[in-house]
């Protein structure tokens, strides 16, 4: 009944956006840009951003050495020129004139202290790992030498030198990422609350925080001491937190500007009828969904069918993805038989054939031989609860019962809950999923490497794909470097520490009046440069 009341209703929707020539957008004397960004940042503070509404966040309050440009390439930002050493070690950036928002000076001292902080072994991040291809930097983070050793170096206020442990093909583009953008140093340590009050906080970005309300809204307003402040032509933004339905309604009442990806998801009972309606856009979105596989031998006492490699990939391969993407999800997704999206160009057909359940079958009885087991208790799929999980577990659990006679019990876990569960690992399956971060394939595989990685949590680790991953880090031929990677993710597709279900597309829903906001396919949005057509 929800979907049919839905469905007039924005079916009369359409009808007066046409009569009224398109225009979603407020009157231009209250004109505010207004997007839902879901949920409440987990901090301000860019050190501690991992998930994609804070990182979103993040890059509207603060500006680093390089960012994403309008057509998707990288380019200098707070950096007026780089030089790398012949031999790919050492990158020297020297930086531009710039202040944050309390009229201070941008140093390279801010860079350096910012990313020694996040290095520090007593500093609670989960992001540190993504600065590990500075020299020293692991070692610094696991105490085994000290900050003074780490391959940073200031000469001067505008100038910064990085040695890294190898060449990297992609630094710049790591280098946009947002553990990599600077923080107030005396601020940060002389008020440990400016990340989270936004009376205090400090950013060099486009865009200041004027008030939080959580659980409700965030309000930002252009920074006045933002060094292309001219650019900006959006005088303020709202940041709502909605649920999925309340965003359709709110846009459908012209109270929004943007609905859907990459913040939020559109009600997939909707889809079909927005796409033949021609008023959902798409776009490709480096990212996939998977489910993690605690592969620990022993859970609660108990043998764990888990830790066996048949039995991971005697699930794997008795999914129809293509049954989830076109019949439930019905938005561009597209079926995921390998972890690294295929625009990167690893695979273009991946490492195993979707809905294969009599090969499933057979490796499920090789699994019972090898562990002589016959039955098994249920297997446990946890997820963090929301309507779109569910559908998903549920189809996997009819799925693998049906299919191969393994009981499945699901588990809905509230959101803070579950991401304690899984990076503590007590689960058995656990959905999950990976946005790109930088375009290189590096960034899906590096996220596995370790058994130790705060991002792996699966229990696994395998000493020939790290020795992959690392040769590939040295190759300077770009063609060799792309059969080392492609062969490290035929070995995870192998042993199936994770369960890649599909990749994403961004379904998403725009004010027709709203222009030149950069959305690229690692789901980055970026408001500097956006404004509303009537306005110019």
């Amino acid at each position: 009944m929800r979907f049919w009341v839905f469905r007039v209703c924005f079916l009369l929707f359409l009808l007066l956006l046409g009569a009224c020539g398109g225009s979603t957008s407020s009157p231009k004397e209250d004109r505010v840009l207004r997007i839902n960004l879901f949920q409440d940042p987990l901090t301000l503070d860019p050190r501690k951003a991992r998930d994609l509404h804070t990182i979103t966040l993040m890059r509207m309050l603060f500006e680093g050495l390089t960012r994403v440009a309008k057509d998707g390439a990288v380019e200098l930002a707070l950096a007026t020129d780089v030089k790398r050493s012949d031999d790919g070690l050492r990158y020297t950036f020297s930086l531009r004139n710039s202040y944050w928002s309390n009229g201070e000076p941008v140093t390279s001292f801010d860079f350096a202290d910012s990313w020694k902080s996040l290095l520090d072994p007593s500093f609670p991040s989960d992001v540190a790992y993504q600065l590990y291809g500075i020299k020293n930097a692991k070692k610094v983070k696991g105490g085994e030498v000290s900050l003074d050793q780490l391959g940073i170096s200031t000469p001067d206020a505008q100038t910064l030198i990085i040695d890294l442990e190898t060449p990297l093909p992609y630094f710049l583009e790591i280098v946009s990422m947002s553990s990599f953008l600077p923080v107030p140093s005396n601020m940060a340590k002389l008020r440990t609350d400016w990340e989270h009050d936004p009376k205090v906080h400090v950013g060099n970005g486009p865009f200041v925080i004027q008030s939080w309300r959580r659980g409700d809204q965030i309000e930002m307003v252009k920074n006045p001491k933002y060094w292309q402040v001219s650019d900006v032509k959006i005088s303020s933004i709202e940041l709502l937190m909605l649920s999925p339905d309340t965003e359709m309604q709110m846009f459908q009442e012209s109270k929004l500007d943007w609905a859907g990806s990459p913040l939020s998801l559109i009600p997939t009972e909707t889809i079909c009828f927005l796409k033949e309606s021609q008023v959902l856009k798409m776009a490709p979105f480096a990212a996939t969904y998977f489910f993690r596989v605690n592969t620990v031998a022993m859970i609660q006492g108990r043998k764990n069918p888990l830790a066996n490699a048949n039995f991971r990939k005697a699930l794997a391969l008795s999914v129809n993805r293509s049954a989830i993407t076109e019949h439930f999800l019905q938005g561009g997704q597209t079926p995921a038989t390998a972890i690294v999206p295929p625009e990167m160009g690893l695979s273009e057909r991946g490492y195993f054939c979707d809905d294969s359940i009599e090969r499933g079958r057979e490796l499920l009885q090789e699994a019972k031989r090898e562990m002589e087991l016959e039955t098994f208790a249920p297997i446990v799929v946890s997820y963090s609860s929301n309507a779109r999980n569910a559908a998903i577990a549920q189809a996997l659990q009819h799925q693998w019962q049906e299919g191969l006679g393994i009981p499945i019990q699901l588990e809905a876990v509230e959101p803070k809950v579950y991401f304690q569960k899984v990076s503590h690992r007590e689960f058995q399956l656990a959905a999950g999923s990976w946005v790109a971060d930088f375009n290189d394939p590096m960034n899906f595989l590096e996220v596995f490497k370790y058994q130790s990685a705060s991002t792996n949590n699966t229990n696994w680790e395998h000493p020939k794909y790290i020795d992959l991953l690392n040769r590939s880090s040295v190759c300077r031929d770009s063609k060799e470097r792309k059969e080392l990677l492609r062969e490290a993710e035929k070995i995870l597709m192998e042993e199936m520490p994770i369960i890649p279900i599909y990749h994403f597309s961004m379904n998403y829903l725009k004010n027709d009046l709203l222009e030149d906001v950069v959305l690229s396919s690692m789901g980055q949005m970026d408001f500097r440069w956006a404004y509303f057509s009537d306005e110019i």
